[in-house]
């Protein structure tokens, strides 16, 4: 017994024709009457009584009729729920971020998932590198986006490049590096991070010389924003992360000498080699290489 049979069966107790019924269901009569006579051979019990004055259902038939109905029901139900979590109208995705990733992507990724797929729901953990290793190998996460990192590559994951994310040292609209950010610095400010740094010694001249300050690590992005407002304190961030102060002119970037690059790093999505992403995992993928390539404005 399987759906097809038991709409046959639905639709013949709706019709009470074989006739009209099998022309419903675009079938031949014949075929109509074998599918019916399947049923109740395997079932060993009538569902339909059948006599000159027409098709009807019997006592057993009507119960069988009005499961039948639920079970088909369900059966659409179920099918149009699938087909809406894989244009990732709905469902559930799990991920995580580091925390320069987590505030430099999800407010302008996520507002469009809201706007666009509001009964898509999701699950974000923000963690450094380590605790995000160790909730994707426990499968508590379909993917990951960081820095692309050492830890990460050594692991039973693939990696796939999403987008480059530029580094700044953020300050306060009138801070005294903004007078002259060219000449030599003479004082060494407090600098904000997410985190220990490595291989700094790697990074732009003209970015390192601006490290030497007292490190506070302030994990908290709208502590460590507030504290940048109130303070001189230069925080090693993004202007992606700092976009809405930067907007409204409560911070500023300072600048790039003339003739340096940009300092960036190589953003990576990490997730299981044999696991497929989800529907849902890729639009937000689509979402975060726009945020990274420049192409979501903040309203």
């Amino acid at each position: 017994m399987d759906l097809r049979s038991l709409k046959h069966v639905v639709v013949l107790s709706q019709q009470l024709s074989y006739t009209k019924a099998a022309q419903d269901l675009c079938i031949t009569q014949s075929a109509l009457s074998r599918s019916i006579q399947a049923i109740e051979r395997e079932a060993k019990v009538k569902l339909f009584d059948r006599d000159r004055s027409g098709v009807h259902l019997t006592t057993v038939g009507k119960d069988f009729v009005k499961r039948a109905s639920q079970l088909l029901r369900e059966a659409d139900d179920l099918t149009h729920s699938l087909r809406r979590s894989a244009n990732a109208e709905m469902g559930e995705v799990s991920f995580g971020l580091g925390p320069l990733a987590a505030q430099a992507l999800l407010p302008s990724a996520l507002p469009e998932t809201f706007a666009t797929k509001p009964e898509l729901r999701t699950h974000v953990r923000v963690r450094h590198v380590e605790a995000l290793l160790s909730s994707l190998m426990n499968e508590e996460l379909e993917f990951a986006i960081t820095a692309e990192n050492e830890m990460m590559q050594s692991a039973a994951l693939k990696g796939e490049f999403i987008g480059w994310l530029p580094m700044s040292l953020i300050v306060r609209a009138n801070h005294p590096l903004l007078k002259n950010s060219q000449r030599q610095q003479t004082q060494n400010y407090p600098l904000l991070s997410p985190g220990h740094f490595t291989n700094s010694d790697k990074w732009p001249a003209h970015f390192r010389r601006y490290l030497a300050g007292p490190l506070h690590i302030i994990e908290d992005y709208g502590v460590a924003s507030r504290l940048t407002e109130l303070t001189d304190a230069i925080w090693l961030s993004s202007t992606l992360a700092a976009a809405f102060e930067i907007r409204d002119g409560r911070l500023k970037e300072i600048p790039v000498p003339k003739g340096q690059k940009v300092f960036r790093f190589k953003m990576m999505m990490y997730s299981f080699n044999r696991r497929s992403l989800s529907p849902a995992a890729l639009v937000l993928k689509g979402l975060f290489q726009k945020v990274l390539s420049g192409q979501t404005n903040l309203n």
